[in-house]
């Protein structure tokens, strides 16, 4: 089952997490919304305070159509960060009635998005360790090395913050239940069907039916803003959109700007789907 925030009223936008999160890493940006809209952002299952064990891209795809039934808060825009971005491409090609908008930040959906650690991620052995240590520096190394940015020269200082998470503690602590055991095996699984499901991603792209947005931080050393250029002409009709002075957690870096681009989609709105 998804636990999901659900706040606001208005046009549903719906907002899904990137890779480790929950659905409160859209917190920035759910605070501009709400006034005039009805906000979604649920825990993937696998993270947060969603029950079951993670699964893939088409997976996620099918329960996101089935929550948004449930949650009588379709068509929707559907905003998908990072991973997610497969999963939001895949609920659109699946199933188009229940989106109205698809916005990709920094999203994961061509195969030059992913670079050698992605598929060094996938390998057993090999990825288990890695994950391991991917996810210690997420929770506890990366966040703490702000504090350091005080001795960093300015003209680089706003550039490596946006490369840095925020807060610790948000796996192995009050982030997620099931704490670090558990966030390691849905990242494991998730990584292996980045890499066996893209392919499948890749050729929806072509055949989406939906008006597209892609939204790239100009900082960004996670999905590249290229690897934005090239989701953006693999989208017939897609827009790109570019933040300069933002990271991969563009919610977080660029929340105004990013709210503003929400807003302006989400008053095109189809109404709710037939009951």
């Amino acid at each position: 089952m998804l636990s999901s925030i659900d706040t606001g009223t208005g046009p549903p936008v719906v907002l899904l997490h990137g890779q480790p999160g929950t659905g409160a890493s859209w917190d920035p940006v759910i605070r501009l919304l709400e006034p005039g809209h009805r906000v979604l952002a649920p825990d993937r299952i696998g993270y947060g305070s969603s029950t079951g064990e993670a699964k893939g891209l088409i997976g996620n795809a099918e329960l996101i159509a089935s929550f948004l039934e449930e949650r009588r808060a379709g068509p929707a825009t559907v905003v998908a960060h990072s991973w997610a971005g497969g999963v939001a491409v895949l609920l659109a090609h699946r199933h188009p009635r229940v989106v109205s908008n698809l916005i990709l930040v920094g999203a994961a959906c061509t195969p030059d998005s992913l670079d050698t650690i992605d598929w060094l991620l996938t390998i057993p052995g090999v990825g288990n360790a890695l994950t391991t240590a991917g996810l210690i520096a997420i929770d506890s190394v990366l966040p703490r090395m702000r504090s350091w940015l005080r001795y960093v020269p300015v003209r680089y200082r706003e550039r490596i913050a946006t490369s840095l998470p925020n807060e610790p503690g948000l796996i192995s602590g009050r982030g997620s239940s099931g704490g670090f055991a558990r966030q390691k095996r849905s990242f494991m699984t998730e990584q292996r069907a980045l890499g066996e499901e893209m392919p499948t991603v890749a050729a929806a792209l072509a055949e989406l039916q939906v008006p597209v947005v892609i939204v790239s931080g100009a900082w960004d050393l996670v999905v590249r803003p290229s690897a934005a250029a090239s989701l953006a002409r693999a989208i017939p009709g897609s827009e790109l959109i570019h933040f300069p002075r933002s990271g991969h957690f563009v919610a977080r870096d660029a929340a105004e700007e990013l709210a503003e681009v929400i807003r302006a989609r989400a008053r095109v709105h189809r109404g709710p789907m037939p009951g």
